[in-house]
């Protein structure tokens, strides 16, 4: 199921790993590590609820990372095992332990099946909303929410910092927008900001930031130690560290949307008549 609370504001939350849910005649073919999903964004549906008080729009589906991860190209992918991060129906954990039961794994035509069920729908109706934000506002900004354990054995090796911003190099949305967003958390104890260090930007960022026809996406993810007591099952929030979190992002985004209102693009940098908006 796809969840979409509309607001009227130029900012888009898109929440491609919080979901939880797992169709029995998939989960039942799982091991005990992939029911424990701990590589889904745990609980951060609780923290972004700030998107009401914004009039932002908050989509996200209720489906698994583990059933699919629509923030991945949709391409089959030949053999998920040996590049989990990058995973249409991931088989492993991120840290590489198998998730399914011996001989249990999707294979192409389930993905497939899957990418029907689940994948088109959401970014159909990530495009749909974009479209709509778009007749309002010259310009949107779309941000890419997820959170991650701030240690995964082979991926994370570094404690991640607290909160990372991806910009696709700068190319899908203007160089301002991370600087107006990281802004708000400088000086802030406990709270660090990276910009295009270990997330540069998944598909979803990358795949909608056409900044040169005023759409701007921005991927955000949030290391699970700023909101959570500890980060393992069964992932309970802190509420101190929750609370906190929550106005500061508030905060944050609050400048962003006041950002897109008052955005004025350079004449030179926009597309002619004849170049259209391809998502």
């Amino acid at each position: 199921m796809i969840l979409v609370d509309k607001g009227e504001s130029p900012l888009i939350l898109c929440l491609p790993h919080s979901g939880t849910q797992i169709p029995p005649a998939i989960e039942n073919r799982m091991n005990a590590t992939g029911r424990l999903q701990t590589d889904i964004s745990w609980r951060l549906e609780t923290i972004l609820d700030v998107a009401s008080g914004l009039d932002a729009t908050l989509l996200r589906s209720t489906a698994s990372r583990y059933v699919i991860d629509v923030d991945q190209p949709p391409e089959l992918q030949q053999d998920p095992e040996t590049d989990p991060l990058n995973a249409l129906c991931p088989v492993t954990t991120l840290d590489n332990k198998r998730i399914y039961q011996l001989d249990e794994e999707p294979g192409p035509t389930e993905t497939e099946q899957r990418a029907l069920l689940f994948y088109y729908p959401f970014h159909d109706a990530l495009r749909r909303e974009v479209e709509r934000l778009k007749k309002i506002h010259e310009t949107v900004v779309l941000i890419d929410c997820r959170s991650v354990r701030s240690k995964i054995k082979g991926y994370i090796d570094q404690e991640l910092a607290v909160l990372n911003l991806g910009t696709a190099e700068q190319t899908a949305c203007h160089p301002d927008l991370a600087r107006t967003f990281a802004a708000t958390f400088q000086g802030v104890d406990g709270i660090t900001v990276a910009v295009d260090d270990v997330f540069r930007g998944g598909y979803i960022t990358r795949t909608y930031g056409l900044p040169d026809i005023g759409v701007h996406a921005m991927t955000l993810v949030i290391a699970q130690r700023a909101y959570l007591r500890h980060e393992s099952p069964p992932f309970e929030p802190d509420r101190t560290g929750s609370a906190r979190l929550k106005t500061l992002l508030a905060q944050g985004l609050g400048r962003v949307s006041e950002w897109a209102e008052g955005f004025e693009p350079d004449p030179a940098e926009q597309p002619s008549d004849t170049e259209a908006a391809v998502y």
